[in-house]
């Protein structure tokens, strides 16, 4: 899983039919201090996430694990929005 900020949304009329009625945004991978890096994806959303909140993706075939992302055509899924995060 990786940690993410999200920074955009992407909105796509002509997509894949796997795609339609998913959102999508766009995130920036976050460091545990929450310095951004320069690392992007389009996730698709499947927690009701809004910009500037934090959360978790997974990517890669793990993407296509949740209930609405199965079978369909993603590399980057968010699955959970943080809410704190404790060091040491």
């Amino acid at each position: 899983m990786k940690l993410v900020k999200v920074i955009g949304s992407v909105t796509s009329t002509i997509k894949d039919e796997t795609l339609k009625g998913s959102k999508l945004l766009l995130v920036q991978c976050m460091e545990v201090d929450l310095k951004g890096k320069q690392d992007y994806y389009v996730a698709v959303d499947t927690v009701g996430m809004g910009e500037d909140e934090i959360g978790l993706i997974v990517t890669g075939s793990t993407a296509k694990k949740t209930e609405q992302t199965r079978k369909k055509n993603v590399d980057a899924t968010i699955v959970a929005k943080v809410d704190k995060i404790d060091l040491g």
